[in-house]
């Protein structure tokens, strides 16, 4: 007797979950957060010659060469502190990565790579608050570097996941990370809960003919 009454509150707690999860019509992927801190990611900032608009043309290209041969040079790297060592021992190469871009397209100014702390303001991510403060990253100087900026984490790897040129100051910088599983579970939710309810009433009713 007391294993069919064990069975049935198991019933009853397995059904309490479906209702759970997929009885809140509030529910939605943007729930689903991940926690970054100064301690665990890696920024990358890229800085234009100028504001002109040929200059902030470039920096767009020598973005998108530097997340590409970051993103070789990272592959299957889970660690920060690994991390910062590759970019740091493979600097030449970014700088010549950089460098080539520029010359591809015109520009005689030079660039620069350094890896280290530096200093960010507050941003606002869909993932969260990065607060202002110091922060490891791979700073890509180009030229004179004082037009604005193109900043994004490095690692891990949002940056590759979907890009979003700098907003003012002022303004909150929002990254929208798709997380696919999540996005069909939420889309299929009614009729997952369906299936789920059958086959829960199906067990239920088994419980209570063999308790009888």
């Amino acid at each position: 007797m007391k294993a069919r009454l064990i069975t049935v509150l198991i019933l009853f707690l397995i059904g309490g979950v479906i209702l759970s999860l997929t009885g809140n019509s509030n529910w939605s992927a943007a729930e689903a957060t991940v926690a970054f801190s100064a301690g665990n990611l890696i920024r990358l900032h890229v800085m234009a010659n100028s504001d002109g608009e040929e200059d902030q043309q470039v920096k767009l290209v020598v973005r998108d060469r530097i997340l590409k041969e970051t993103a070789r040079l990272l592959a299957g790297i889970n660690g920060r502190a690994v991390a910062l060592a590759v970019l740091k021992k493979r600097q030449g190469e970014l700088v010549a990565a950089a460098e080539d871009e520029l010359r591809k397209h015109g520009f005689a100014y030079r660039a620069s790579v350094e890896v280290g702390e530096f200093n960010f303001p507050e941003r606002h991510y869909e993932f969260g608050l990065l607060p202002a403060g110091q922060y490891q990253a791979l700073r890509v100087v180009l030229g004179k570097g004082q037009g604005q900026n193109w900043w994004c984490v490095l690692f891990p790897p949002v940056c590759h996941l979907t890009m979003a040129e700098k907003k003012p100051a002022t303004e909150g910088e929002t990254i929208c990370l798709r997380w696919k599983a999540l996005e069909d579970l939420q889309k299929n939710r009614k009729e997952l809960a369906e299936k789920a309810w059958v086959e829960w009433a199906k067990w239920f009713q088994l419980a209570t003919i063999v308790i009888k």
